[in-house]
């Protein structure tokens, strides 16, 4: 259950931000990828992997999550698979099995790894550690069985698993302690080592470009070839973000993890392609985001704010969110969908009623009001708007519903009155015929006042300057008319978002159990059966929100430098 390749624990040790942070790393004389060889697409490095080797294995967060749902799915995927598929033939070739022990045997302070090829998980791995217990772990002692080579005059040794031509090649120099999956990294390395003029990994531009830009090194640093990356066919596969296009636009990127005892900080980098001809945004571009963040409530919700957003996207979610609620288009599928060979029924008789031979219906593009709506949001340029939402309980039952506001940061100061009447256009004839329940109500929050529908869907607006906040309810708007303050937004911020993790997570497990309807044991469903598929929301992400119970929130921060983005991701954590 815990075996796992070396590479993966070696991914796996970001997660391990949410543990308590051990011993500070020790400052890093020179960095390890000055003795990589050249051609990597992915670098990782700690000051001191064996203090997070260690802080991972002892902390709750991993025993959480080894018994969850969330691990129960992933142990049974596809990647997961294969990752296991490979770490048995690196097994057969190390004549040991990649688990724990063998990676706190191999774990040293100042380590590294360098990934050249995803698929063949083909790797080199240098850390620095005592010779004396470089000489202790157990691929040195089973060193008999390993052919022994040299390469700069060092010895070295390697065993080959002879059905799929597995790797496993390791050496010893000096307090380094040096282990590959293919032969030339590591004769390689050794060359480097020795002091022979080689190329190497810390002198290639797009390594050179990313961290020349980065600050710190935290206690994990990975940084990443974007274009050789995103070439990988194995990348494409299993990236979970399925943001291949956007990731061609940038050449490289770096991202430092540091930990303390409140929170985790992941400051990350990405380098433009096109940086040679990048200009700097104007020095005003995220005062109107910080601003709408100073509204948002400092203990609930989810929120995201972006800069210079075009009016229909506005428009949209206005609509999505308040005017009309609905889901959002699904995902595009990708797959071809199952055919059946042997389904001998070719149709039915309701078929017969279908017309071929004229094209659907289609409706109207806009609602009636649409235009009055998109001449409002169009009378001044937009800075920025920001999405909030949170969960709570139907009156005094067990159901749970989201409530919304949006917030638009326009150019020009608005006019209330030009607003409500919009608004009250943009809904007429959707939720009534009769103009009934349409008519504006003032109401007073503190020495501030906003507008509420005198009828049955309490929608309410308040505008402040060149802001405007329209909202389902009038307590979601009231939340945000008290002054929070719980952000500050640079110059250059283009984007911010934040997740209130320990707020929301219950009401948002208990509705997704709802909207699934997991039937009962005594229906003879499923449910309760063993080796039954988790539900993904309630259950299988649950089991990961739970897993995860320290973190209380998490933020992101974008800004744009022009040449390069700079994202500031921060989890908050709890006692």
């Amino acid at each position: 259950m815990r075996k796992l390749t070396l590479p993966i624990l070696c991914f796996l040790s970001i997660a391990l931000a949410i543990a308590p942070p051990g011993q500070g790393p020790k400052s890093i004389s020179s960095g390890l990828a000055s003795l990589m060889p050249p051609g990597s697409l992915l670098f990782m490095e700690s000051p001191n992997f064996a203090a997070l080797v260690h802080d991972w294995e002892k902390s709750s967060t991993e025993k959480k999550w080894l018994a969850s749902d969330n691990y129960r799915v992933f142990s049974r995927s596809r990647l997961f698979l294969r990752l296991q598929e490979a770490q048995t033939q690196f097994a057969v070739a190390a004549g040991a099995p990649p688990d724990m022990a063998l990676l706190d045997s191999l774990a040293g302070e100042q380590s590294a790894l360098a990934l050249y090829d995803v698929g063949n998980l083909e790797f080199l791995y240098i850390t620095r550690m005592p010779s004396a217990r470089a000489m202790q772990n157990v691929l040195w002692t089973n060193r008999a069985k390993f052919e022994p080579r040299k390469a700069a005059d060092i010895p070295y040794y390697v065993r080959t698993e002879r059905e799929q031509n597995r790797v496993v090649a390791f050496a010893t120099s000096g307090d380094y302690l040096l282990l590959a999956t293919r032969e030339d990294l590591i004769a390689g390395a050794l060359a480097i080592i020795s002091g022979k003029s080689q190329p190497v990994l810390q002198d290639e531009d797009w390594y050179k470009s990313v961290v020349s830009q980065a600050g710190a090194v935290g206690d994990l640093r990975m940084v990443l070839n974007m274009p050789r990356l995103v070439k990988s066919p194995h990348f494409r596969t299993y990236w979970i973000e399925r943001n291949i296009t956007e990731l061609k636009s940038y050449s490289a990127e770096v991202a430092d993890i540091h930990r303390s005892e409140t929170e985790i900080r992941e400051d990350r980098v990405l380098i433009k392609v096109d940086a040679s001809g990048g200009s700097a945004p104007q020095a005003s571009a995220g005062a109107p985001i910080g601003e709408l963040l100073s509204m948002v409530p400092s203990q609930e919700g989810i929120y995201r704010a972006w800069s210079k957003p075009a009016a229909d996207t506005v428009r949209g979610l206005l609509e999505l969110k308040i005017l009309s609620p609905h889901a959002g288009p699904g995902a595009a599928v990708q797959t071809a969908p199952d055919v059946s060979l042997n389904q001998s029924e070719a149709g039915s008789e309701s078929d017969l009623e279908t017309r071929i031979d004229e094209a659907p219906l289609q409706g109207t593009a806009d609602a009636p009001g649409t235009e009055t709506l998109k001449k409002l949001l169009n009378a001044a340029p937009i800075e920025a708007t920001l999405e909030f939402q949170k969960l709570g309980h139907v009156g005094q039952s067990s159901f749970i519903e989201p409530h919304s506001a949006v917030l638009i940061y326009r150019s020009a100061n608005w006019n209330s009155e030009t607003v409500r009447s919009a608004l009250r256009e943009a809904i007429d004839g959707q939720w009534t015929t009769s103009q009934i329940g349409v008519n504006w109500v003032e109401h007073h929050q503190g020495n501030r006042a906003f507008y509420q529908l005198d009828g049955l869907v309490p929608l309410a607006i308040a505008t402040e300057g060149p802001i405007l906040m329209v909202a389902d309810s009038p307590v979601t708007l009231n939340s945000l008319l008290v002054p929070s303050q719980i952000a500050g937004s640079g110059k250059d911020v283009i984007y911010a978002g934040g997740f209130r993790h320990v707020a929301e997570r219950e009401n948002m497990v208990r509705m997704m159990r709802f909207i699934e309807m997991p039937p009962s044991p005594q229906s003879g469903s499923p449910q309760g059966q063993p080796g039954r598929e988790p539900l993904f929301f309630s259950e299988n992400l649950a089991s990961l929100s739970r897993s995860l119970g320290s973190v209380e929130s998490e933020s992101i921060v974008v800004e744009d430098r022009g040449t390069h983005l700079q994202q500031t991701v921060t989890y908050r954590l709890g006692k």
